[in-house]
């Protein structure tokens, strides 16, 4: 299945046709994005596009990985564009999370920012004192 969804999804990402998306897939956006909130409808995409095309003349996105598993797959990626006001290129990072049920996308998640590839170190939650030790009476 993983491998399904990650061709249904590389196809997604070389020519993303309507094709791909259910007619009521949810797409949410995090701040961040252009257009951040909760949209449905498979024409969202295209919107999207649009708005993105209208802030920055200049952009394309570069996917660095696809990560498949059964329910969907993750998107890691940049986007790079370029600032009309100094014409300097910029880059940045995202991570979508795709669901995917009967061979079309039905959910998406957007978020902007770095991935971590490492947790956080470990925070203890664990109250010491159910580990005190109770003397038996006998």
């Amino acid at each position: 299945m993983e491998i399904i969804h990650s061709r249904l999804l590389d196809n997604w990402i070389r020519a993303p046709t309507l094709s791909f998306i259910h007619p009521h897939c949810v797409w949410k956006l995090a701040e961040g994005q252009i257009c951040p909130g909760i949209h449905q409808g498979c024409d969202f995409h295209g919107y999207y596009q649009r708005q993105i095309d209208s802030t920055y003349p200049e952009w394309h996105e570069i996917v660095s990985e696809v990560i498949g598993s059964r329910i969907g797959d993750i998107v890691v990626g940049k986007y790079q564009f370029k600032r009309q006001r100094n014409g300097l290129w910029y880059n940045a990072p995202f991570a979508r999370f795709y669901r995917i049920q009967g061979g079309q996308i039905v959910s998406v998640h957007y978020y902007m920012g770095a991935v971590s590839t490492q947790l956080s170190p470990f925070l203890c939650t664990t109250d010491s004192s159910t580990y005190v030790v109770l003397h038996s009476l006998n």
